[in-house]
């Protein structure tokens, strides 16, 4: 039997997983009867709860937007991810949004029961992040917290741990977390293999931390946010080109990202791109963006490109609707 404070809590908790129960329902899961629903609404409704109420024979209740804001419960999924994303718009957000941040993170992970405390601080410790490799318009890979939480932890504490990857099992030491290009990475050893990989957690299946000990072995890069990127820019360059721009390094940089190119620098004032994608048509577009002078070092076939880039450009210029 429920005691009222727990059905209470219970009532709450089943109101914010759904826009909107029936009265048998609610009483059918909290085993009471539907004159008891009614009560524990009315209780929530005289602590700050706005819950709408609909009556007849296919009424139903709903929690609705209120005037202030009451305590609100969150499930461990819930709560840990929603500390990450803090955790992340932390280090991100504008200046003016960044003590704000910062309070209601306090505030979340001061009332967290320790186990899930643990994680989250795991996951602060583990995770490194970047923006580098970052597709526009392409959607982030969904990646569960608990696989995300088990991986910091085998990380931080570091276990060796199991997973399946599609039918291959795998047994890797991790090293670090690292969310790059809107995707989440595990830099780890394969132990089978005996080499150093960034492996796509949402790939991941049935990741398990063991009792025995990662192996002690020098990592794979200084930088390992780096060494992800790089692991990026070799499934994102699928063809390459190098150009001589006519302007400042500086001036350039900001238009290449990390995982499409490099920038080098020349004593004269202007520099090398050397940079790729999934198909010297969309190299050629990109470049453009620069606004200086191009000579094209290597492939030849991208001066054939812009050929065809300036016949569509032509085409339009000449497609203009006249009255």
């Amino acid at each position: 039997m429920w005691d009222t404070p727990g059905r209470l809590l219970r009532l709450l908790e089943l109101l914010q997983q759904r826009r909107e129960w029936g009265g048998a329902e609610l009483a059918e899961k909290l085993e009471v009867s539907t004159r008891t629903v009614r009560r524990d609404v009315d209780r929530l409704r005289a602590i700050g709860y706005p819950v709408d109420a609909r009556y007849g024979a296919d009424g139903g209740y709903r929690l609705a937007p209120g005037t202030s804001l009451p305590p609100l419960m969150f499930d461990a999924s819930e709560a840990v991810a929603t500390v990450l994303a803090l955790r992340c718009a932390s280090t991100t957000a504008d200046p003016l949004l960044a003590e704000s941040t910062m309070r209601a993170l306090t505030k979340l992970v001061g009332v967290m029961p320790r186990r899930l405390r643990g994680q989250v601080e795991a996951l602060a410790d583990q995770v490194q992040q970047t923006t580098a490799g970052t597709i526009r318009g392409s959607s982030p890979a969904p990646v569960p917290v608990e696989t995300l939480t088990t991986a910091a932890v085998a990380c931080r504490e570091r276990r060796r741990t199991t997973a399946r990857r599609g039918t291959q099992e795998l047994l890797i030491d991790p090293l670090r977390l690292v969310h790059a290009g809107q995707g989440w990475y595990l830099v780890a050893y394969d132990v089978v293999e005996g080499t150093w990989g960034a492996l796509r957690l949402d790939e991941l299946t049935d990741v398990v931390a063991t009792d025995r000990p990662a192996g002690v072995r020098e990592p794979p890069a200084d930088d390992l946010t780096a060494y992800v990127v790089e692991h990026l820019g070799t499934q994102i360059q699928q063809v390459r080109a190098v150009v001589e721009v006519a302007a400042p390094a500086a001036a350039v940089e900001p238009w290449i990202d990390a995982a499409f190119g490099t920038v080098e620098p020349r004593a004269d004032g202007t520099c090398v791109v050397r940079c790729g994608a999934d198909t010297l048509d969309a190299v050629a577009r990109w470049l453009l963006l620069l606004d200086a002078e191009l000579t094209i070092v290597e492939p030849v076939e991208l001066a054939e490109e812009y050929a065809k880039l300036a016949q569509t450009v032509l085409r339009y210029a000449g497609s203009v609707q006249r009255s």
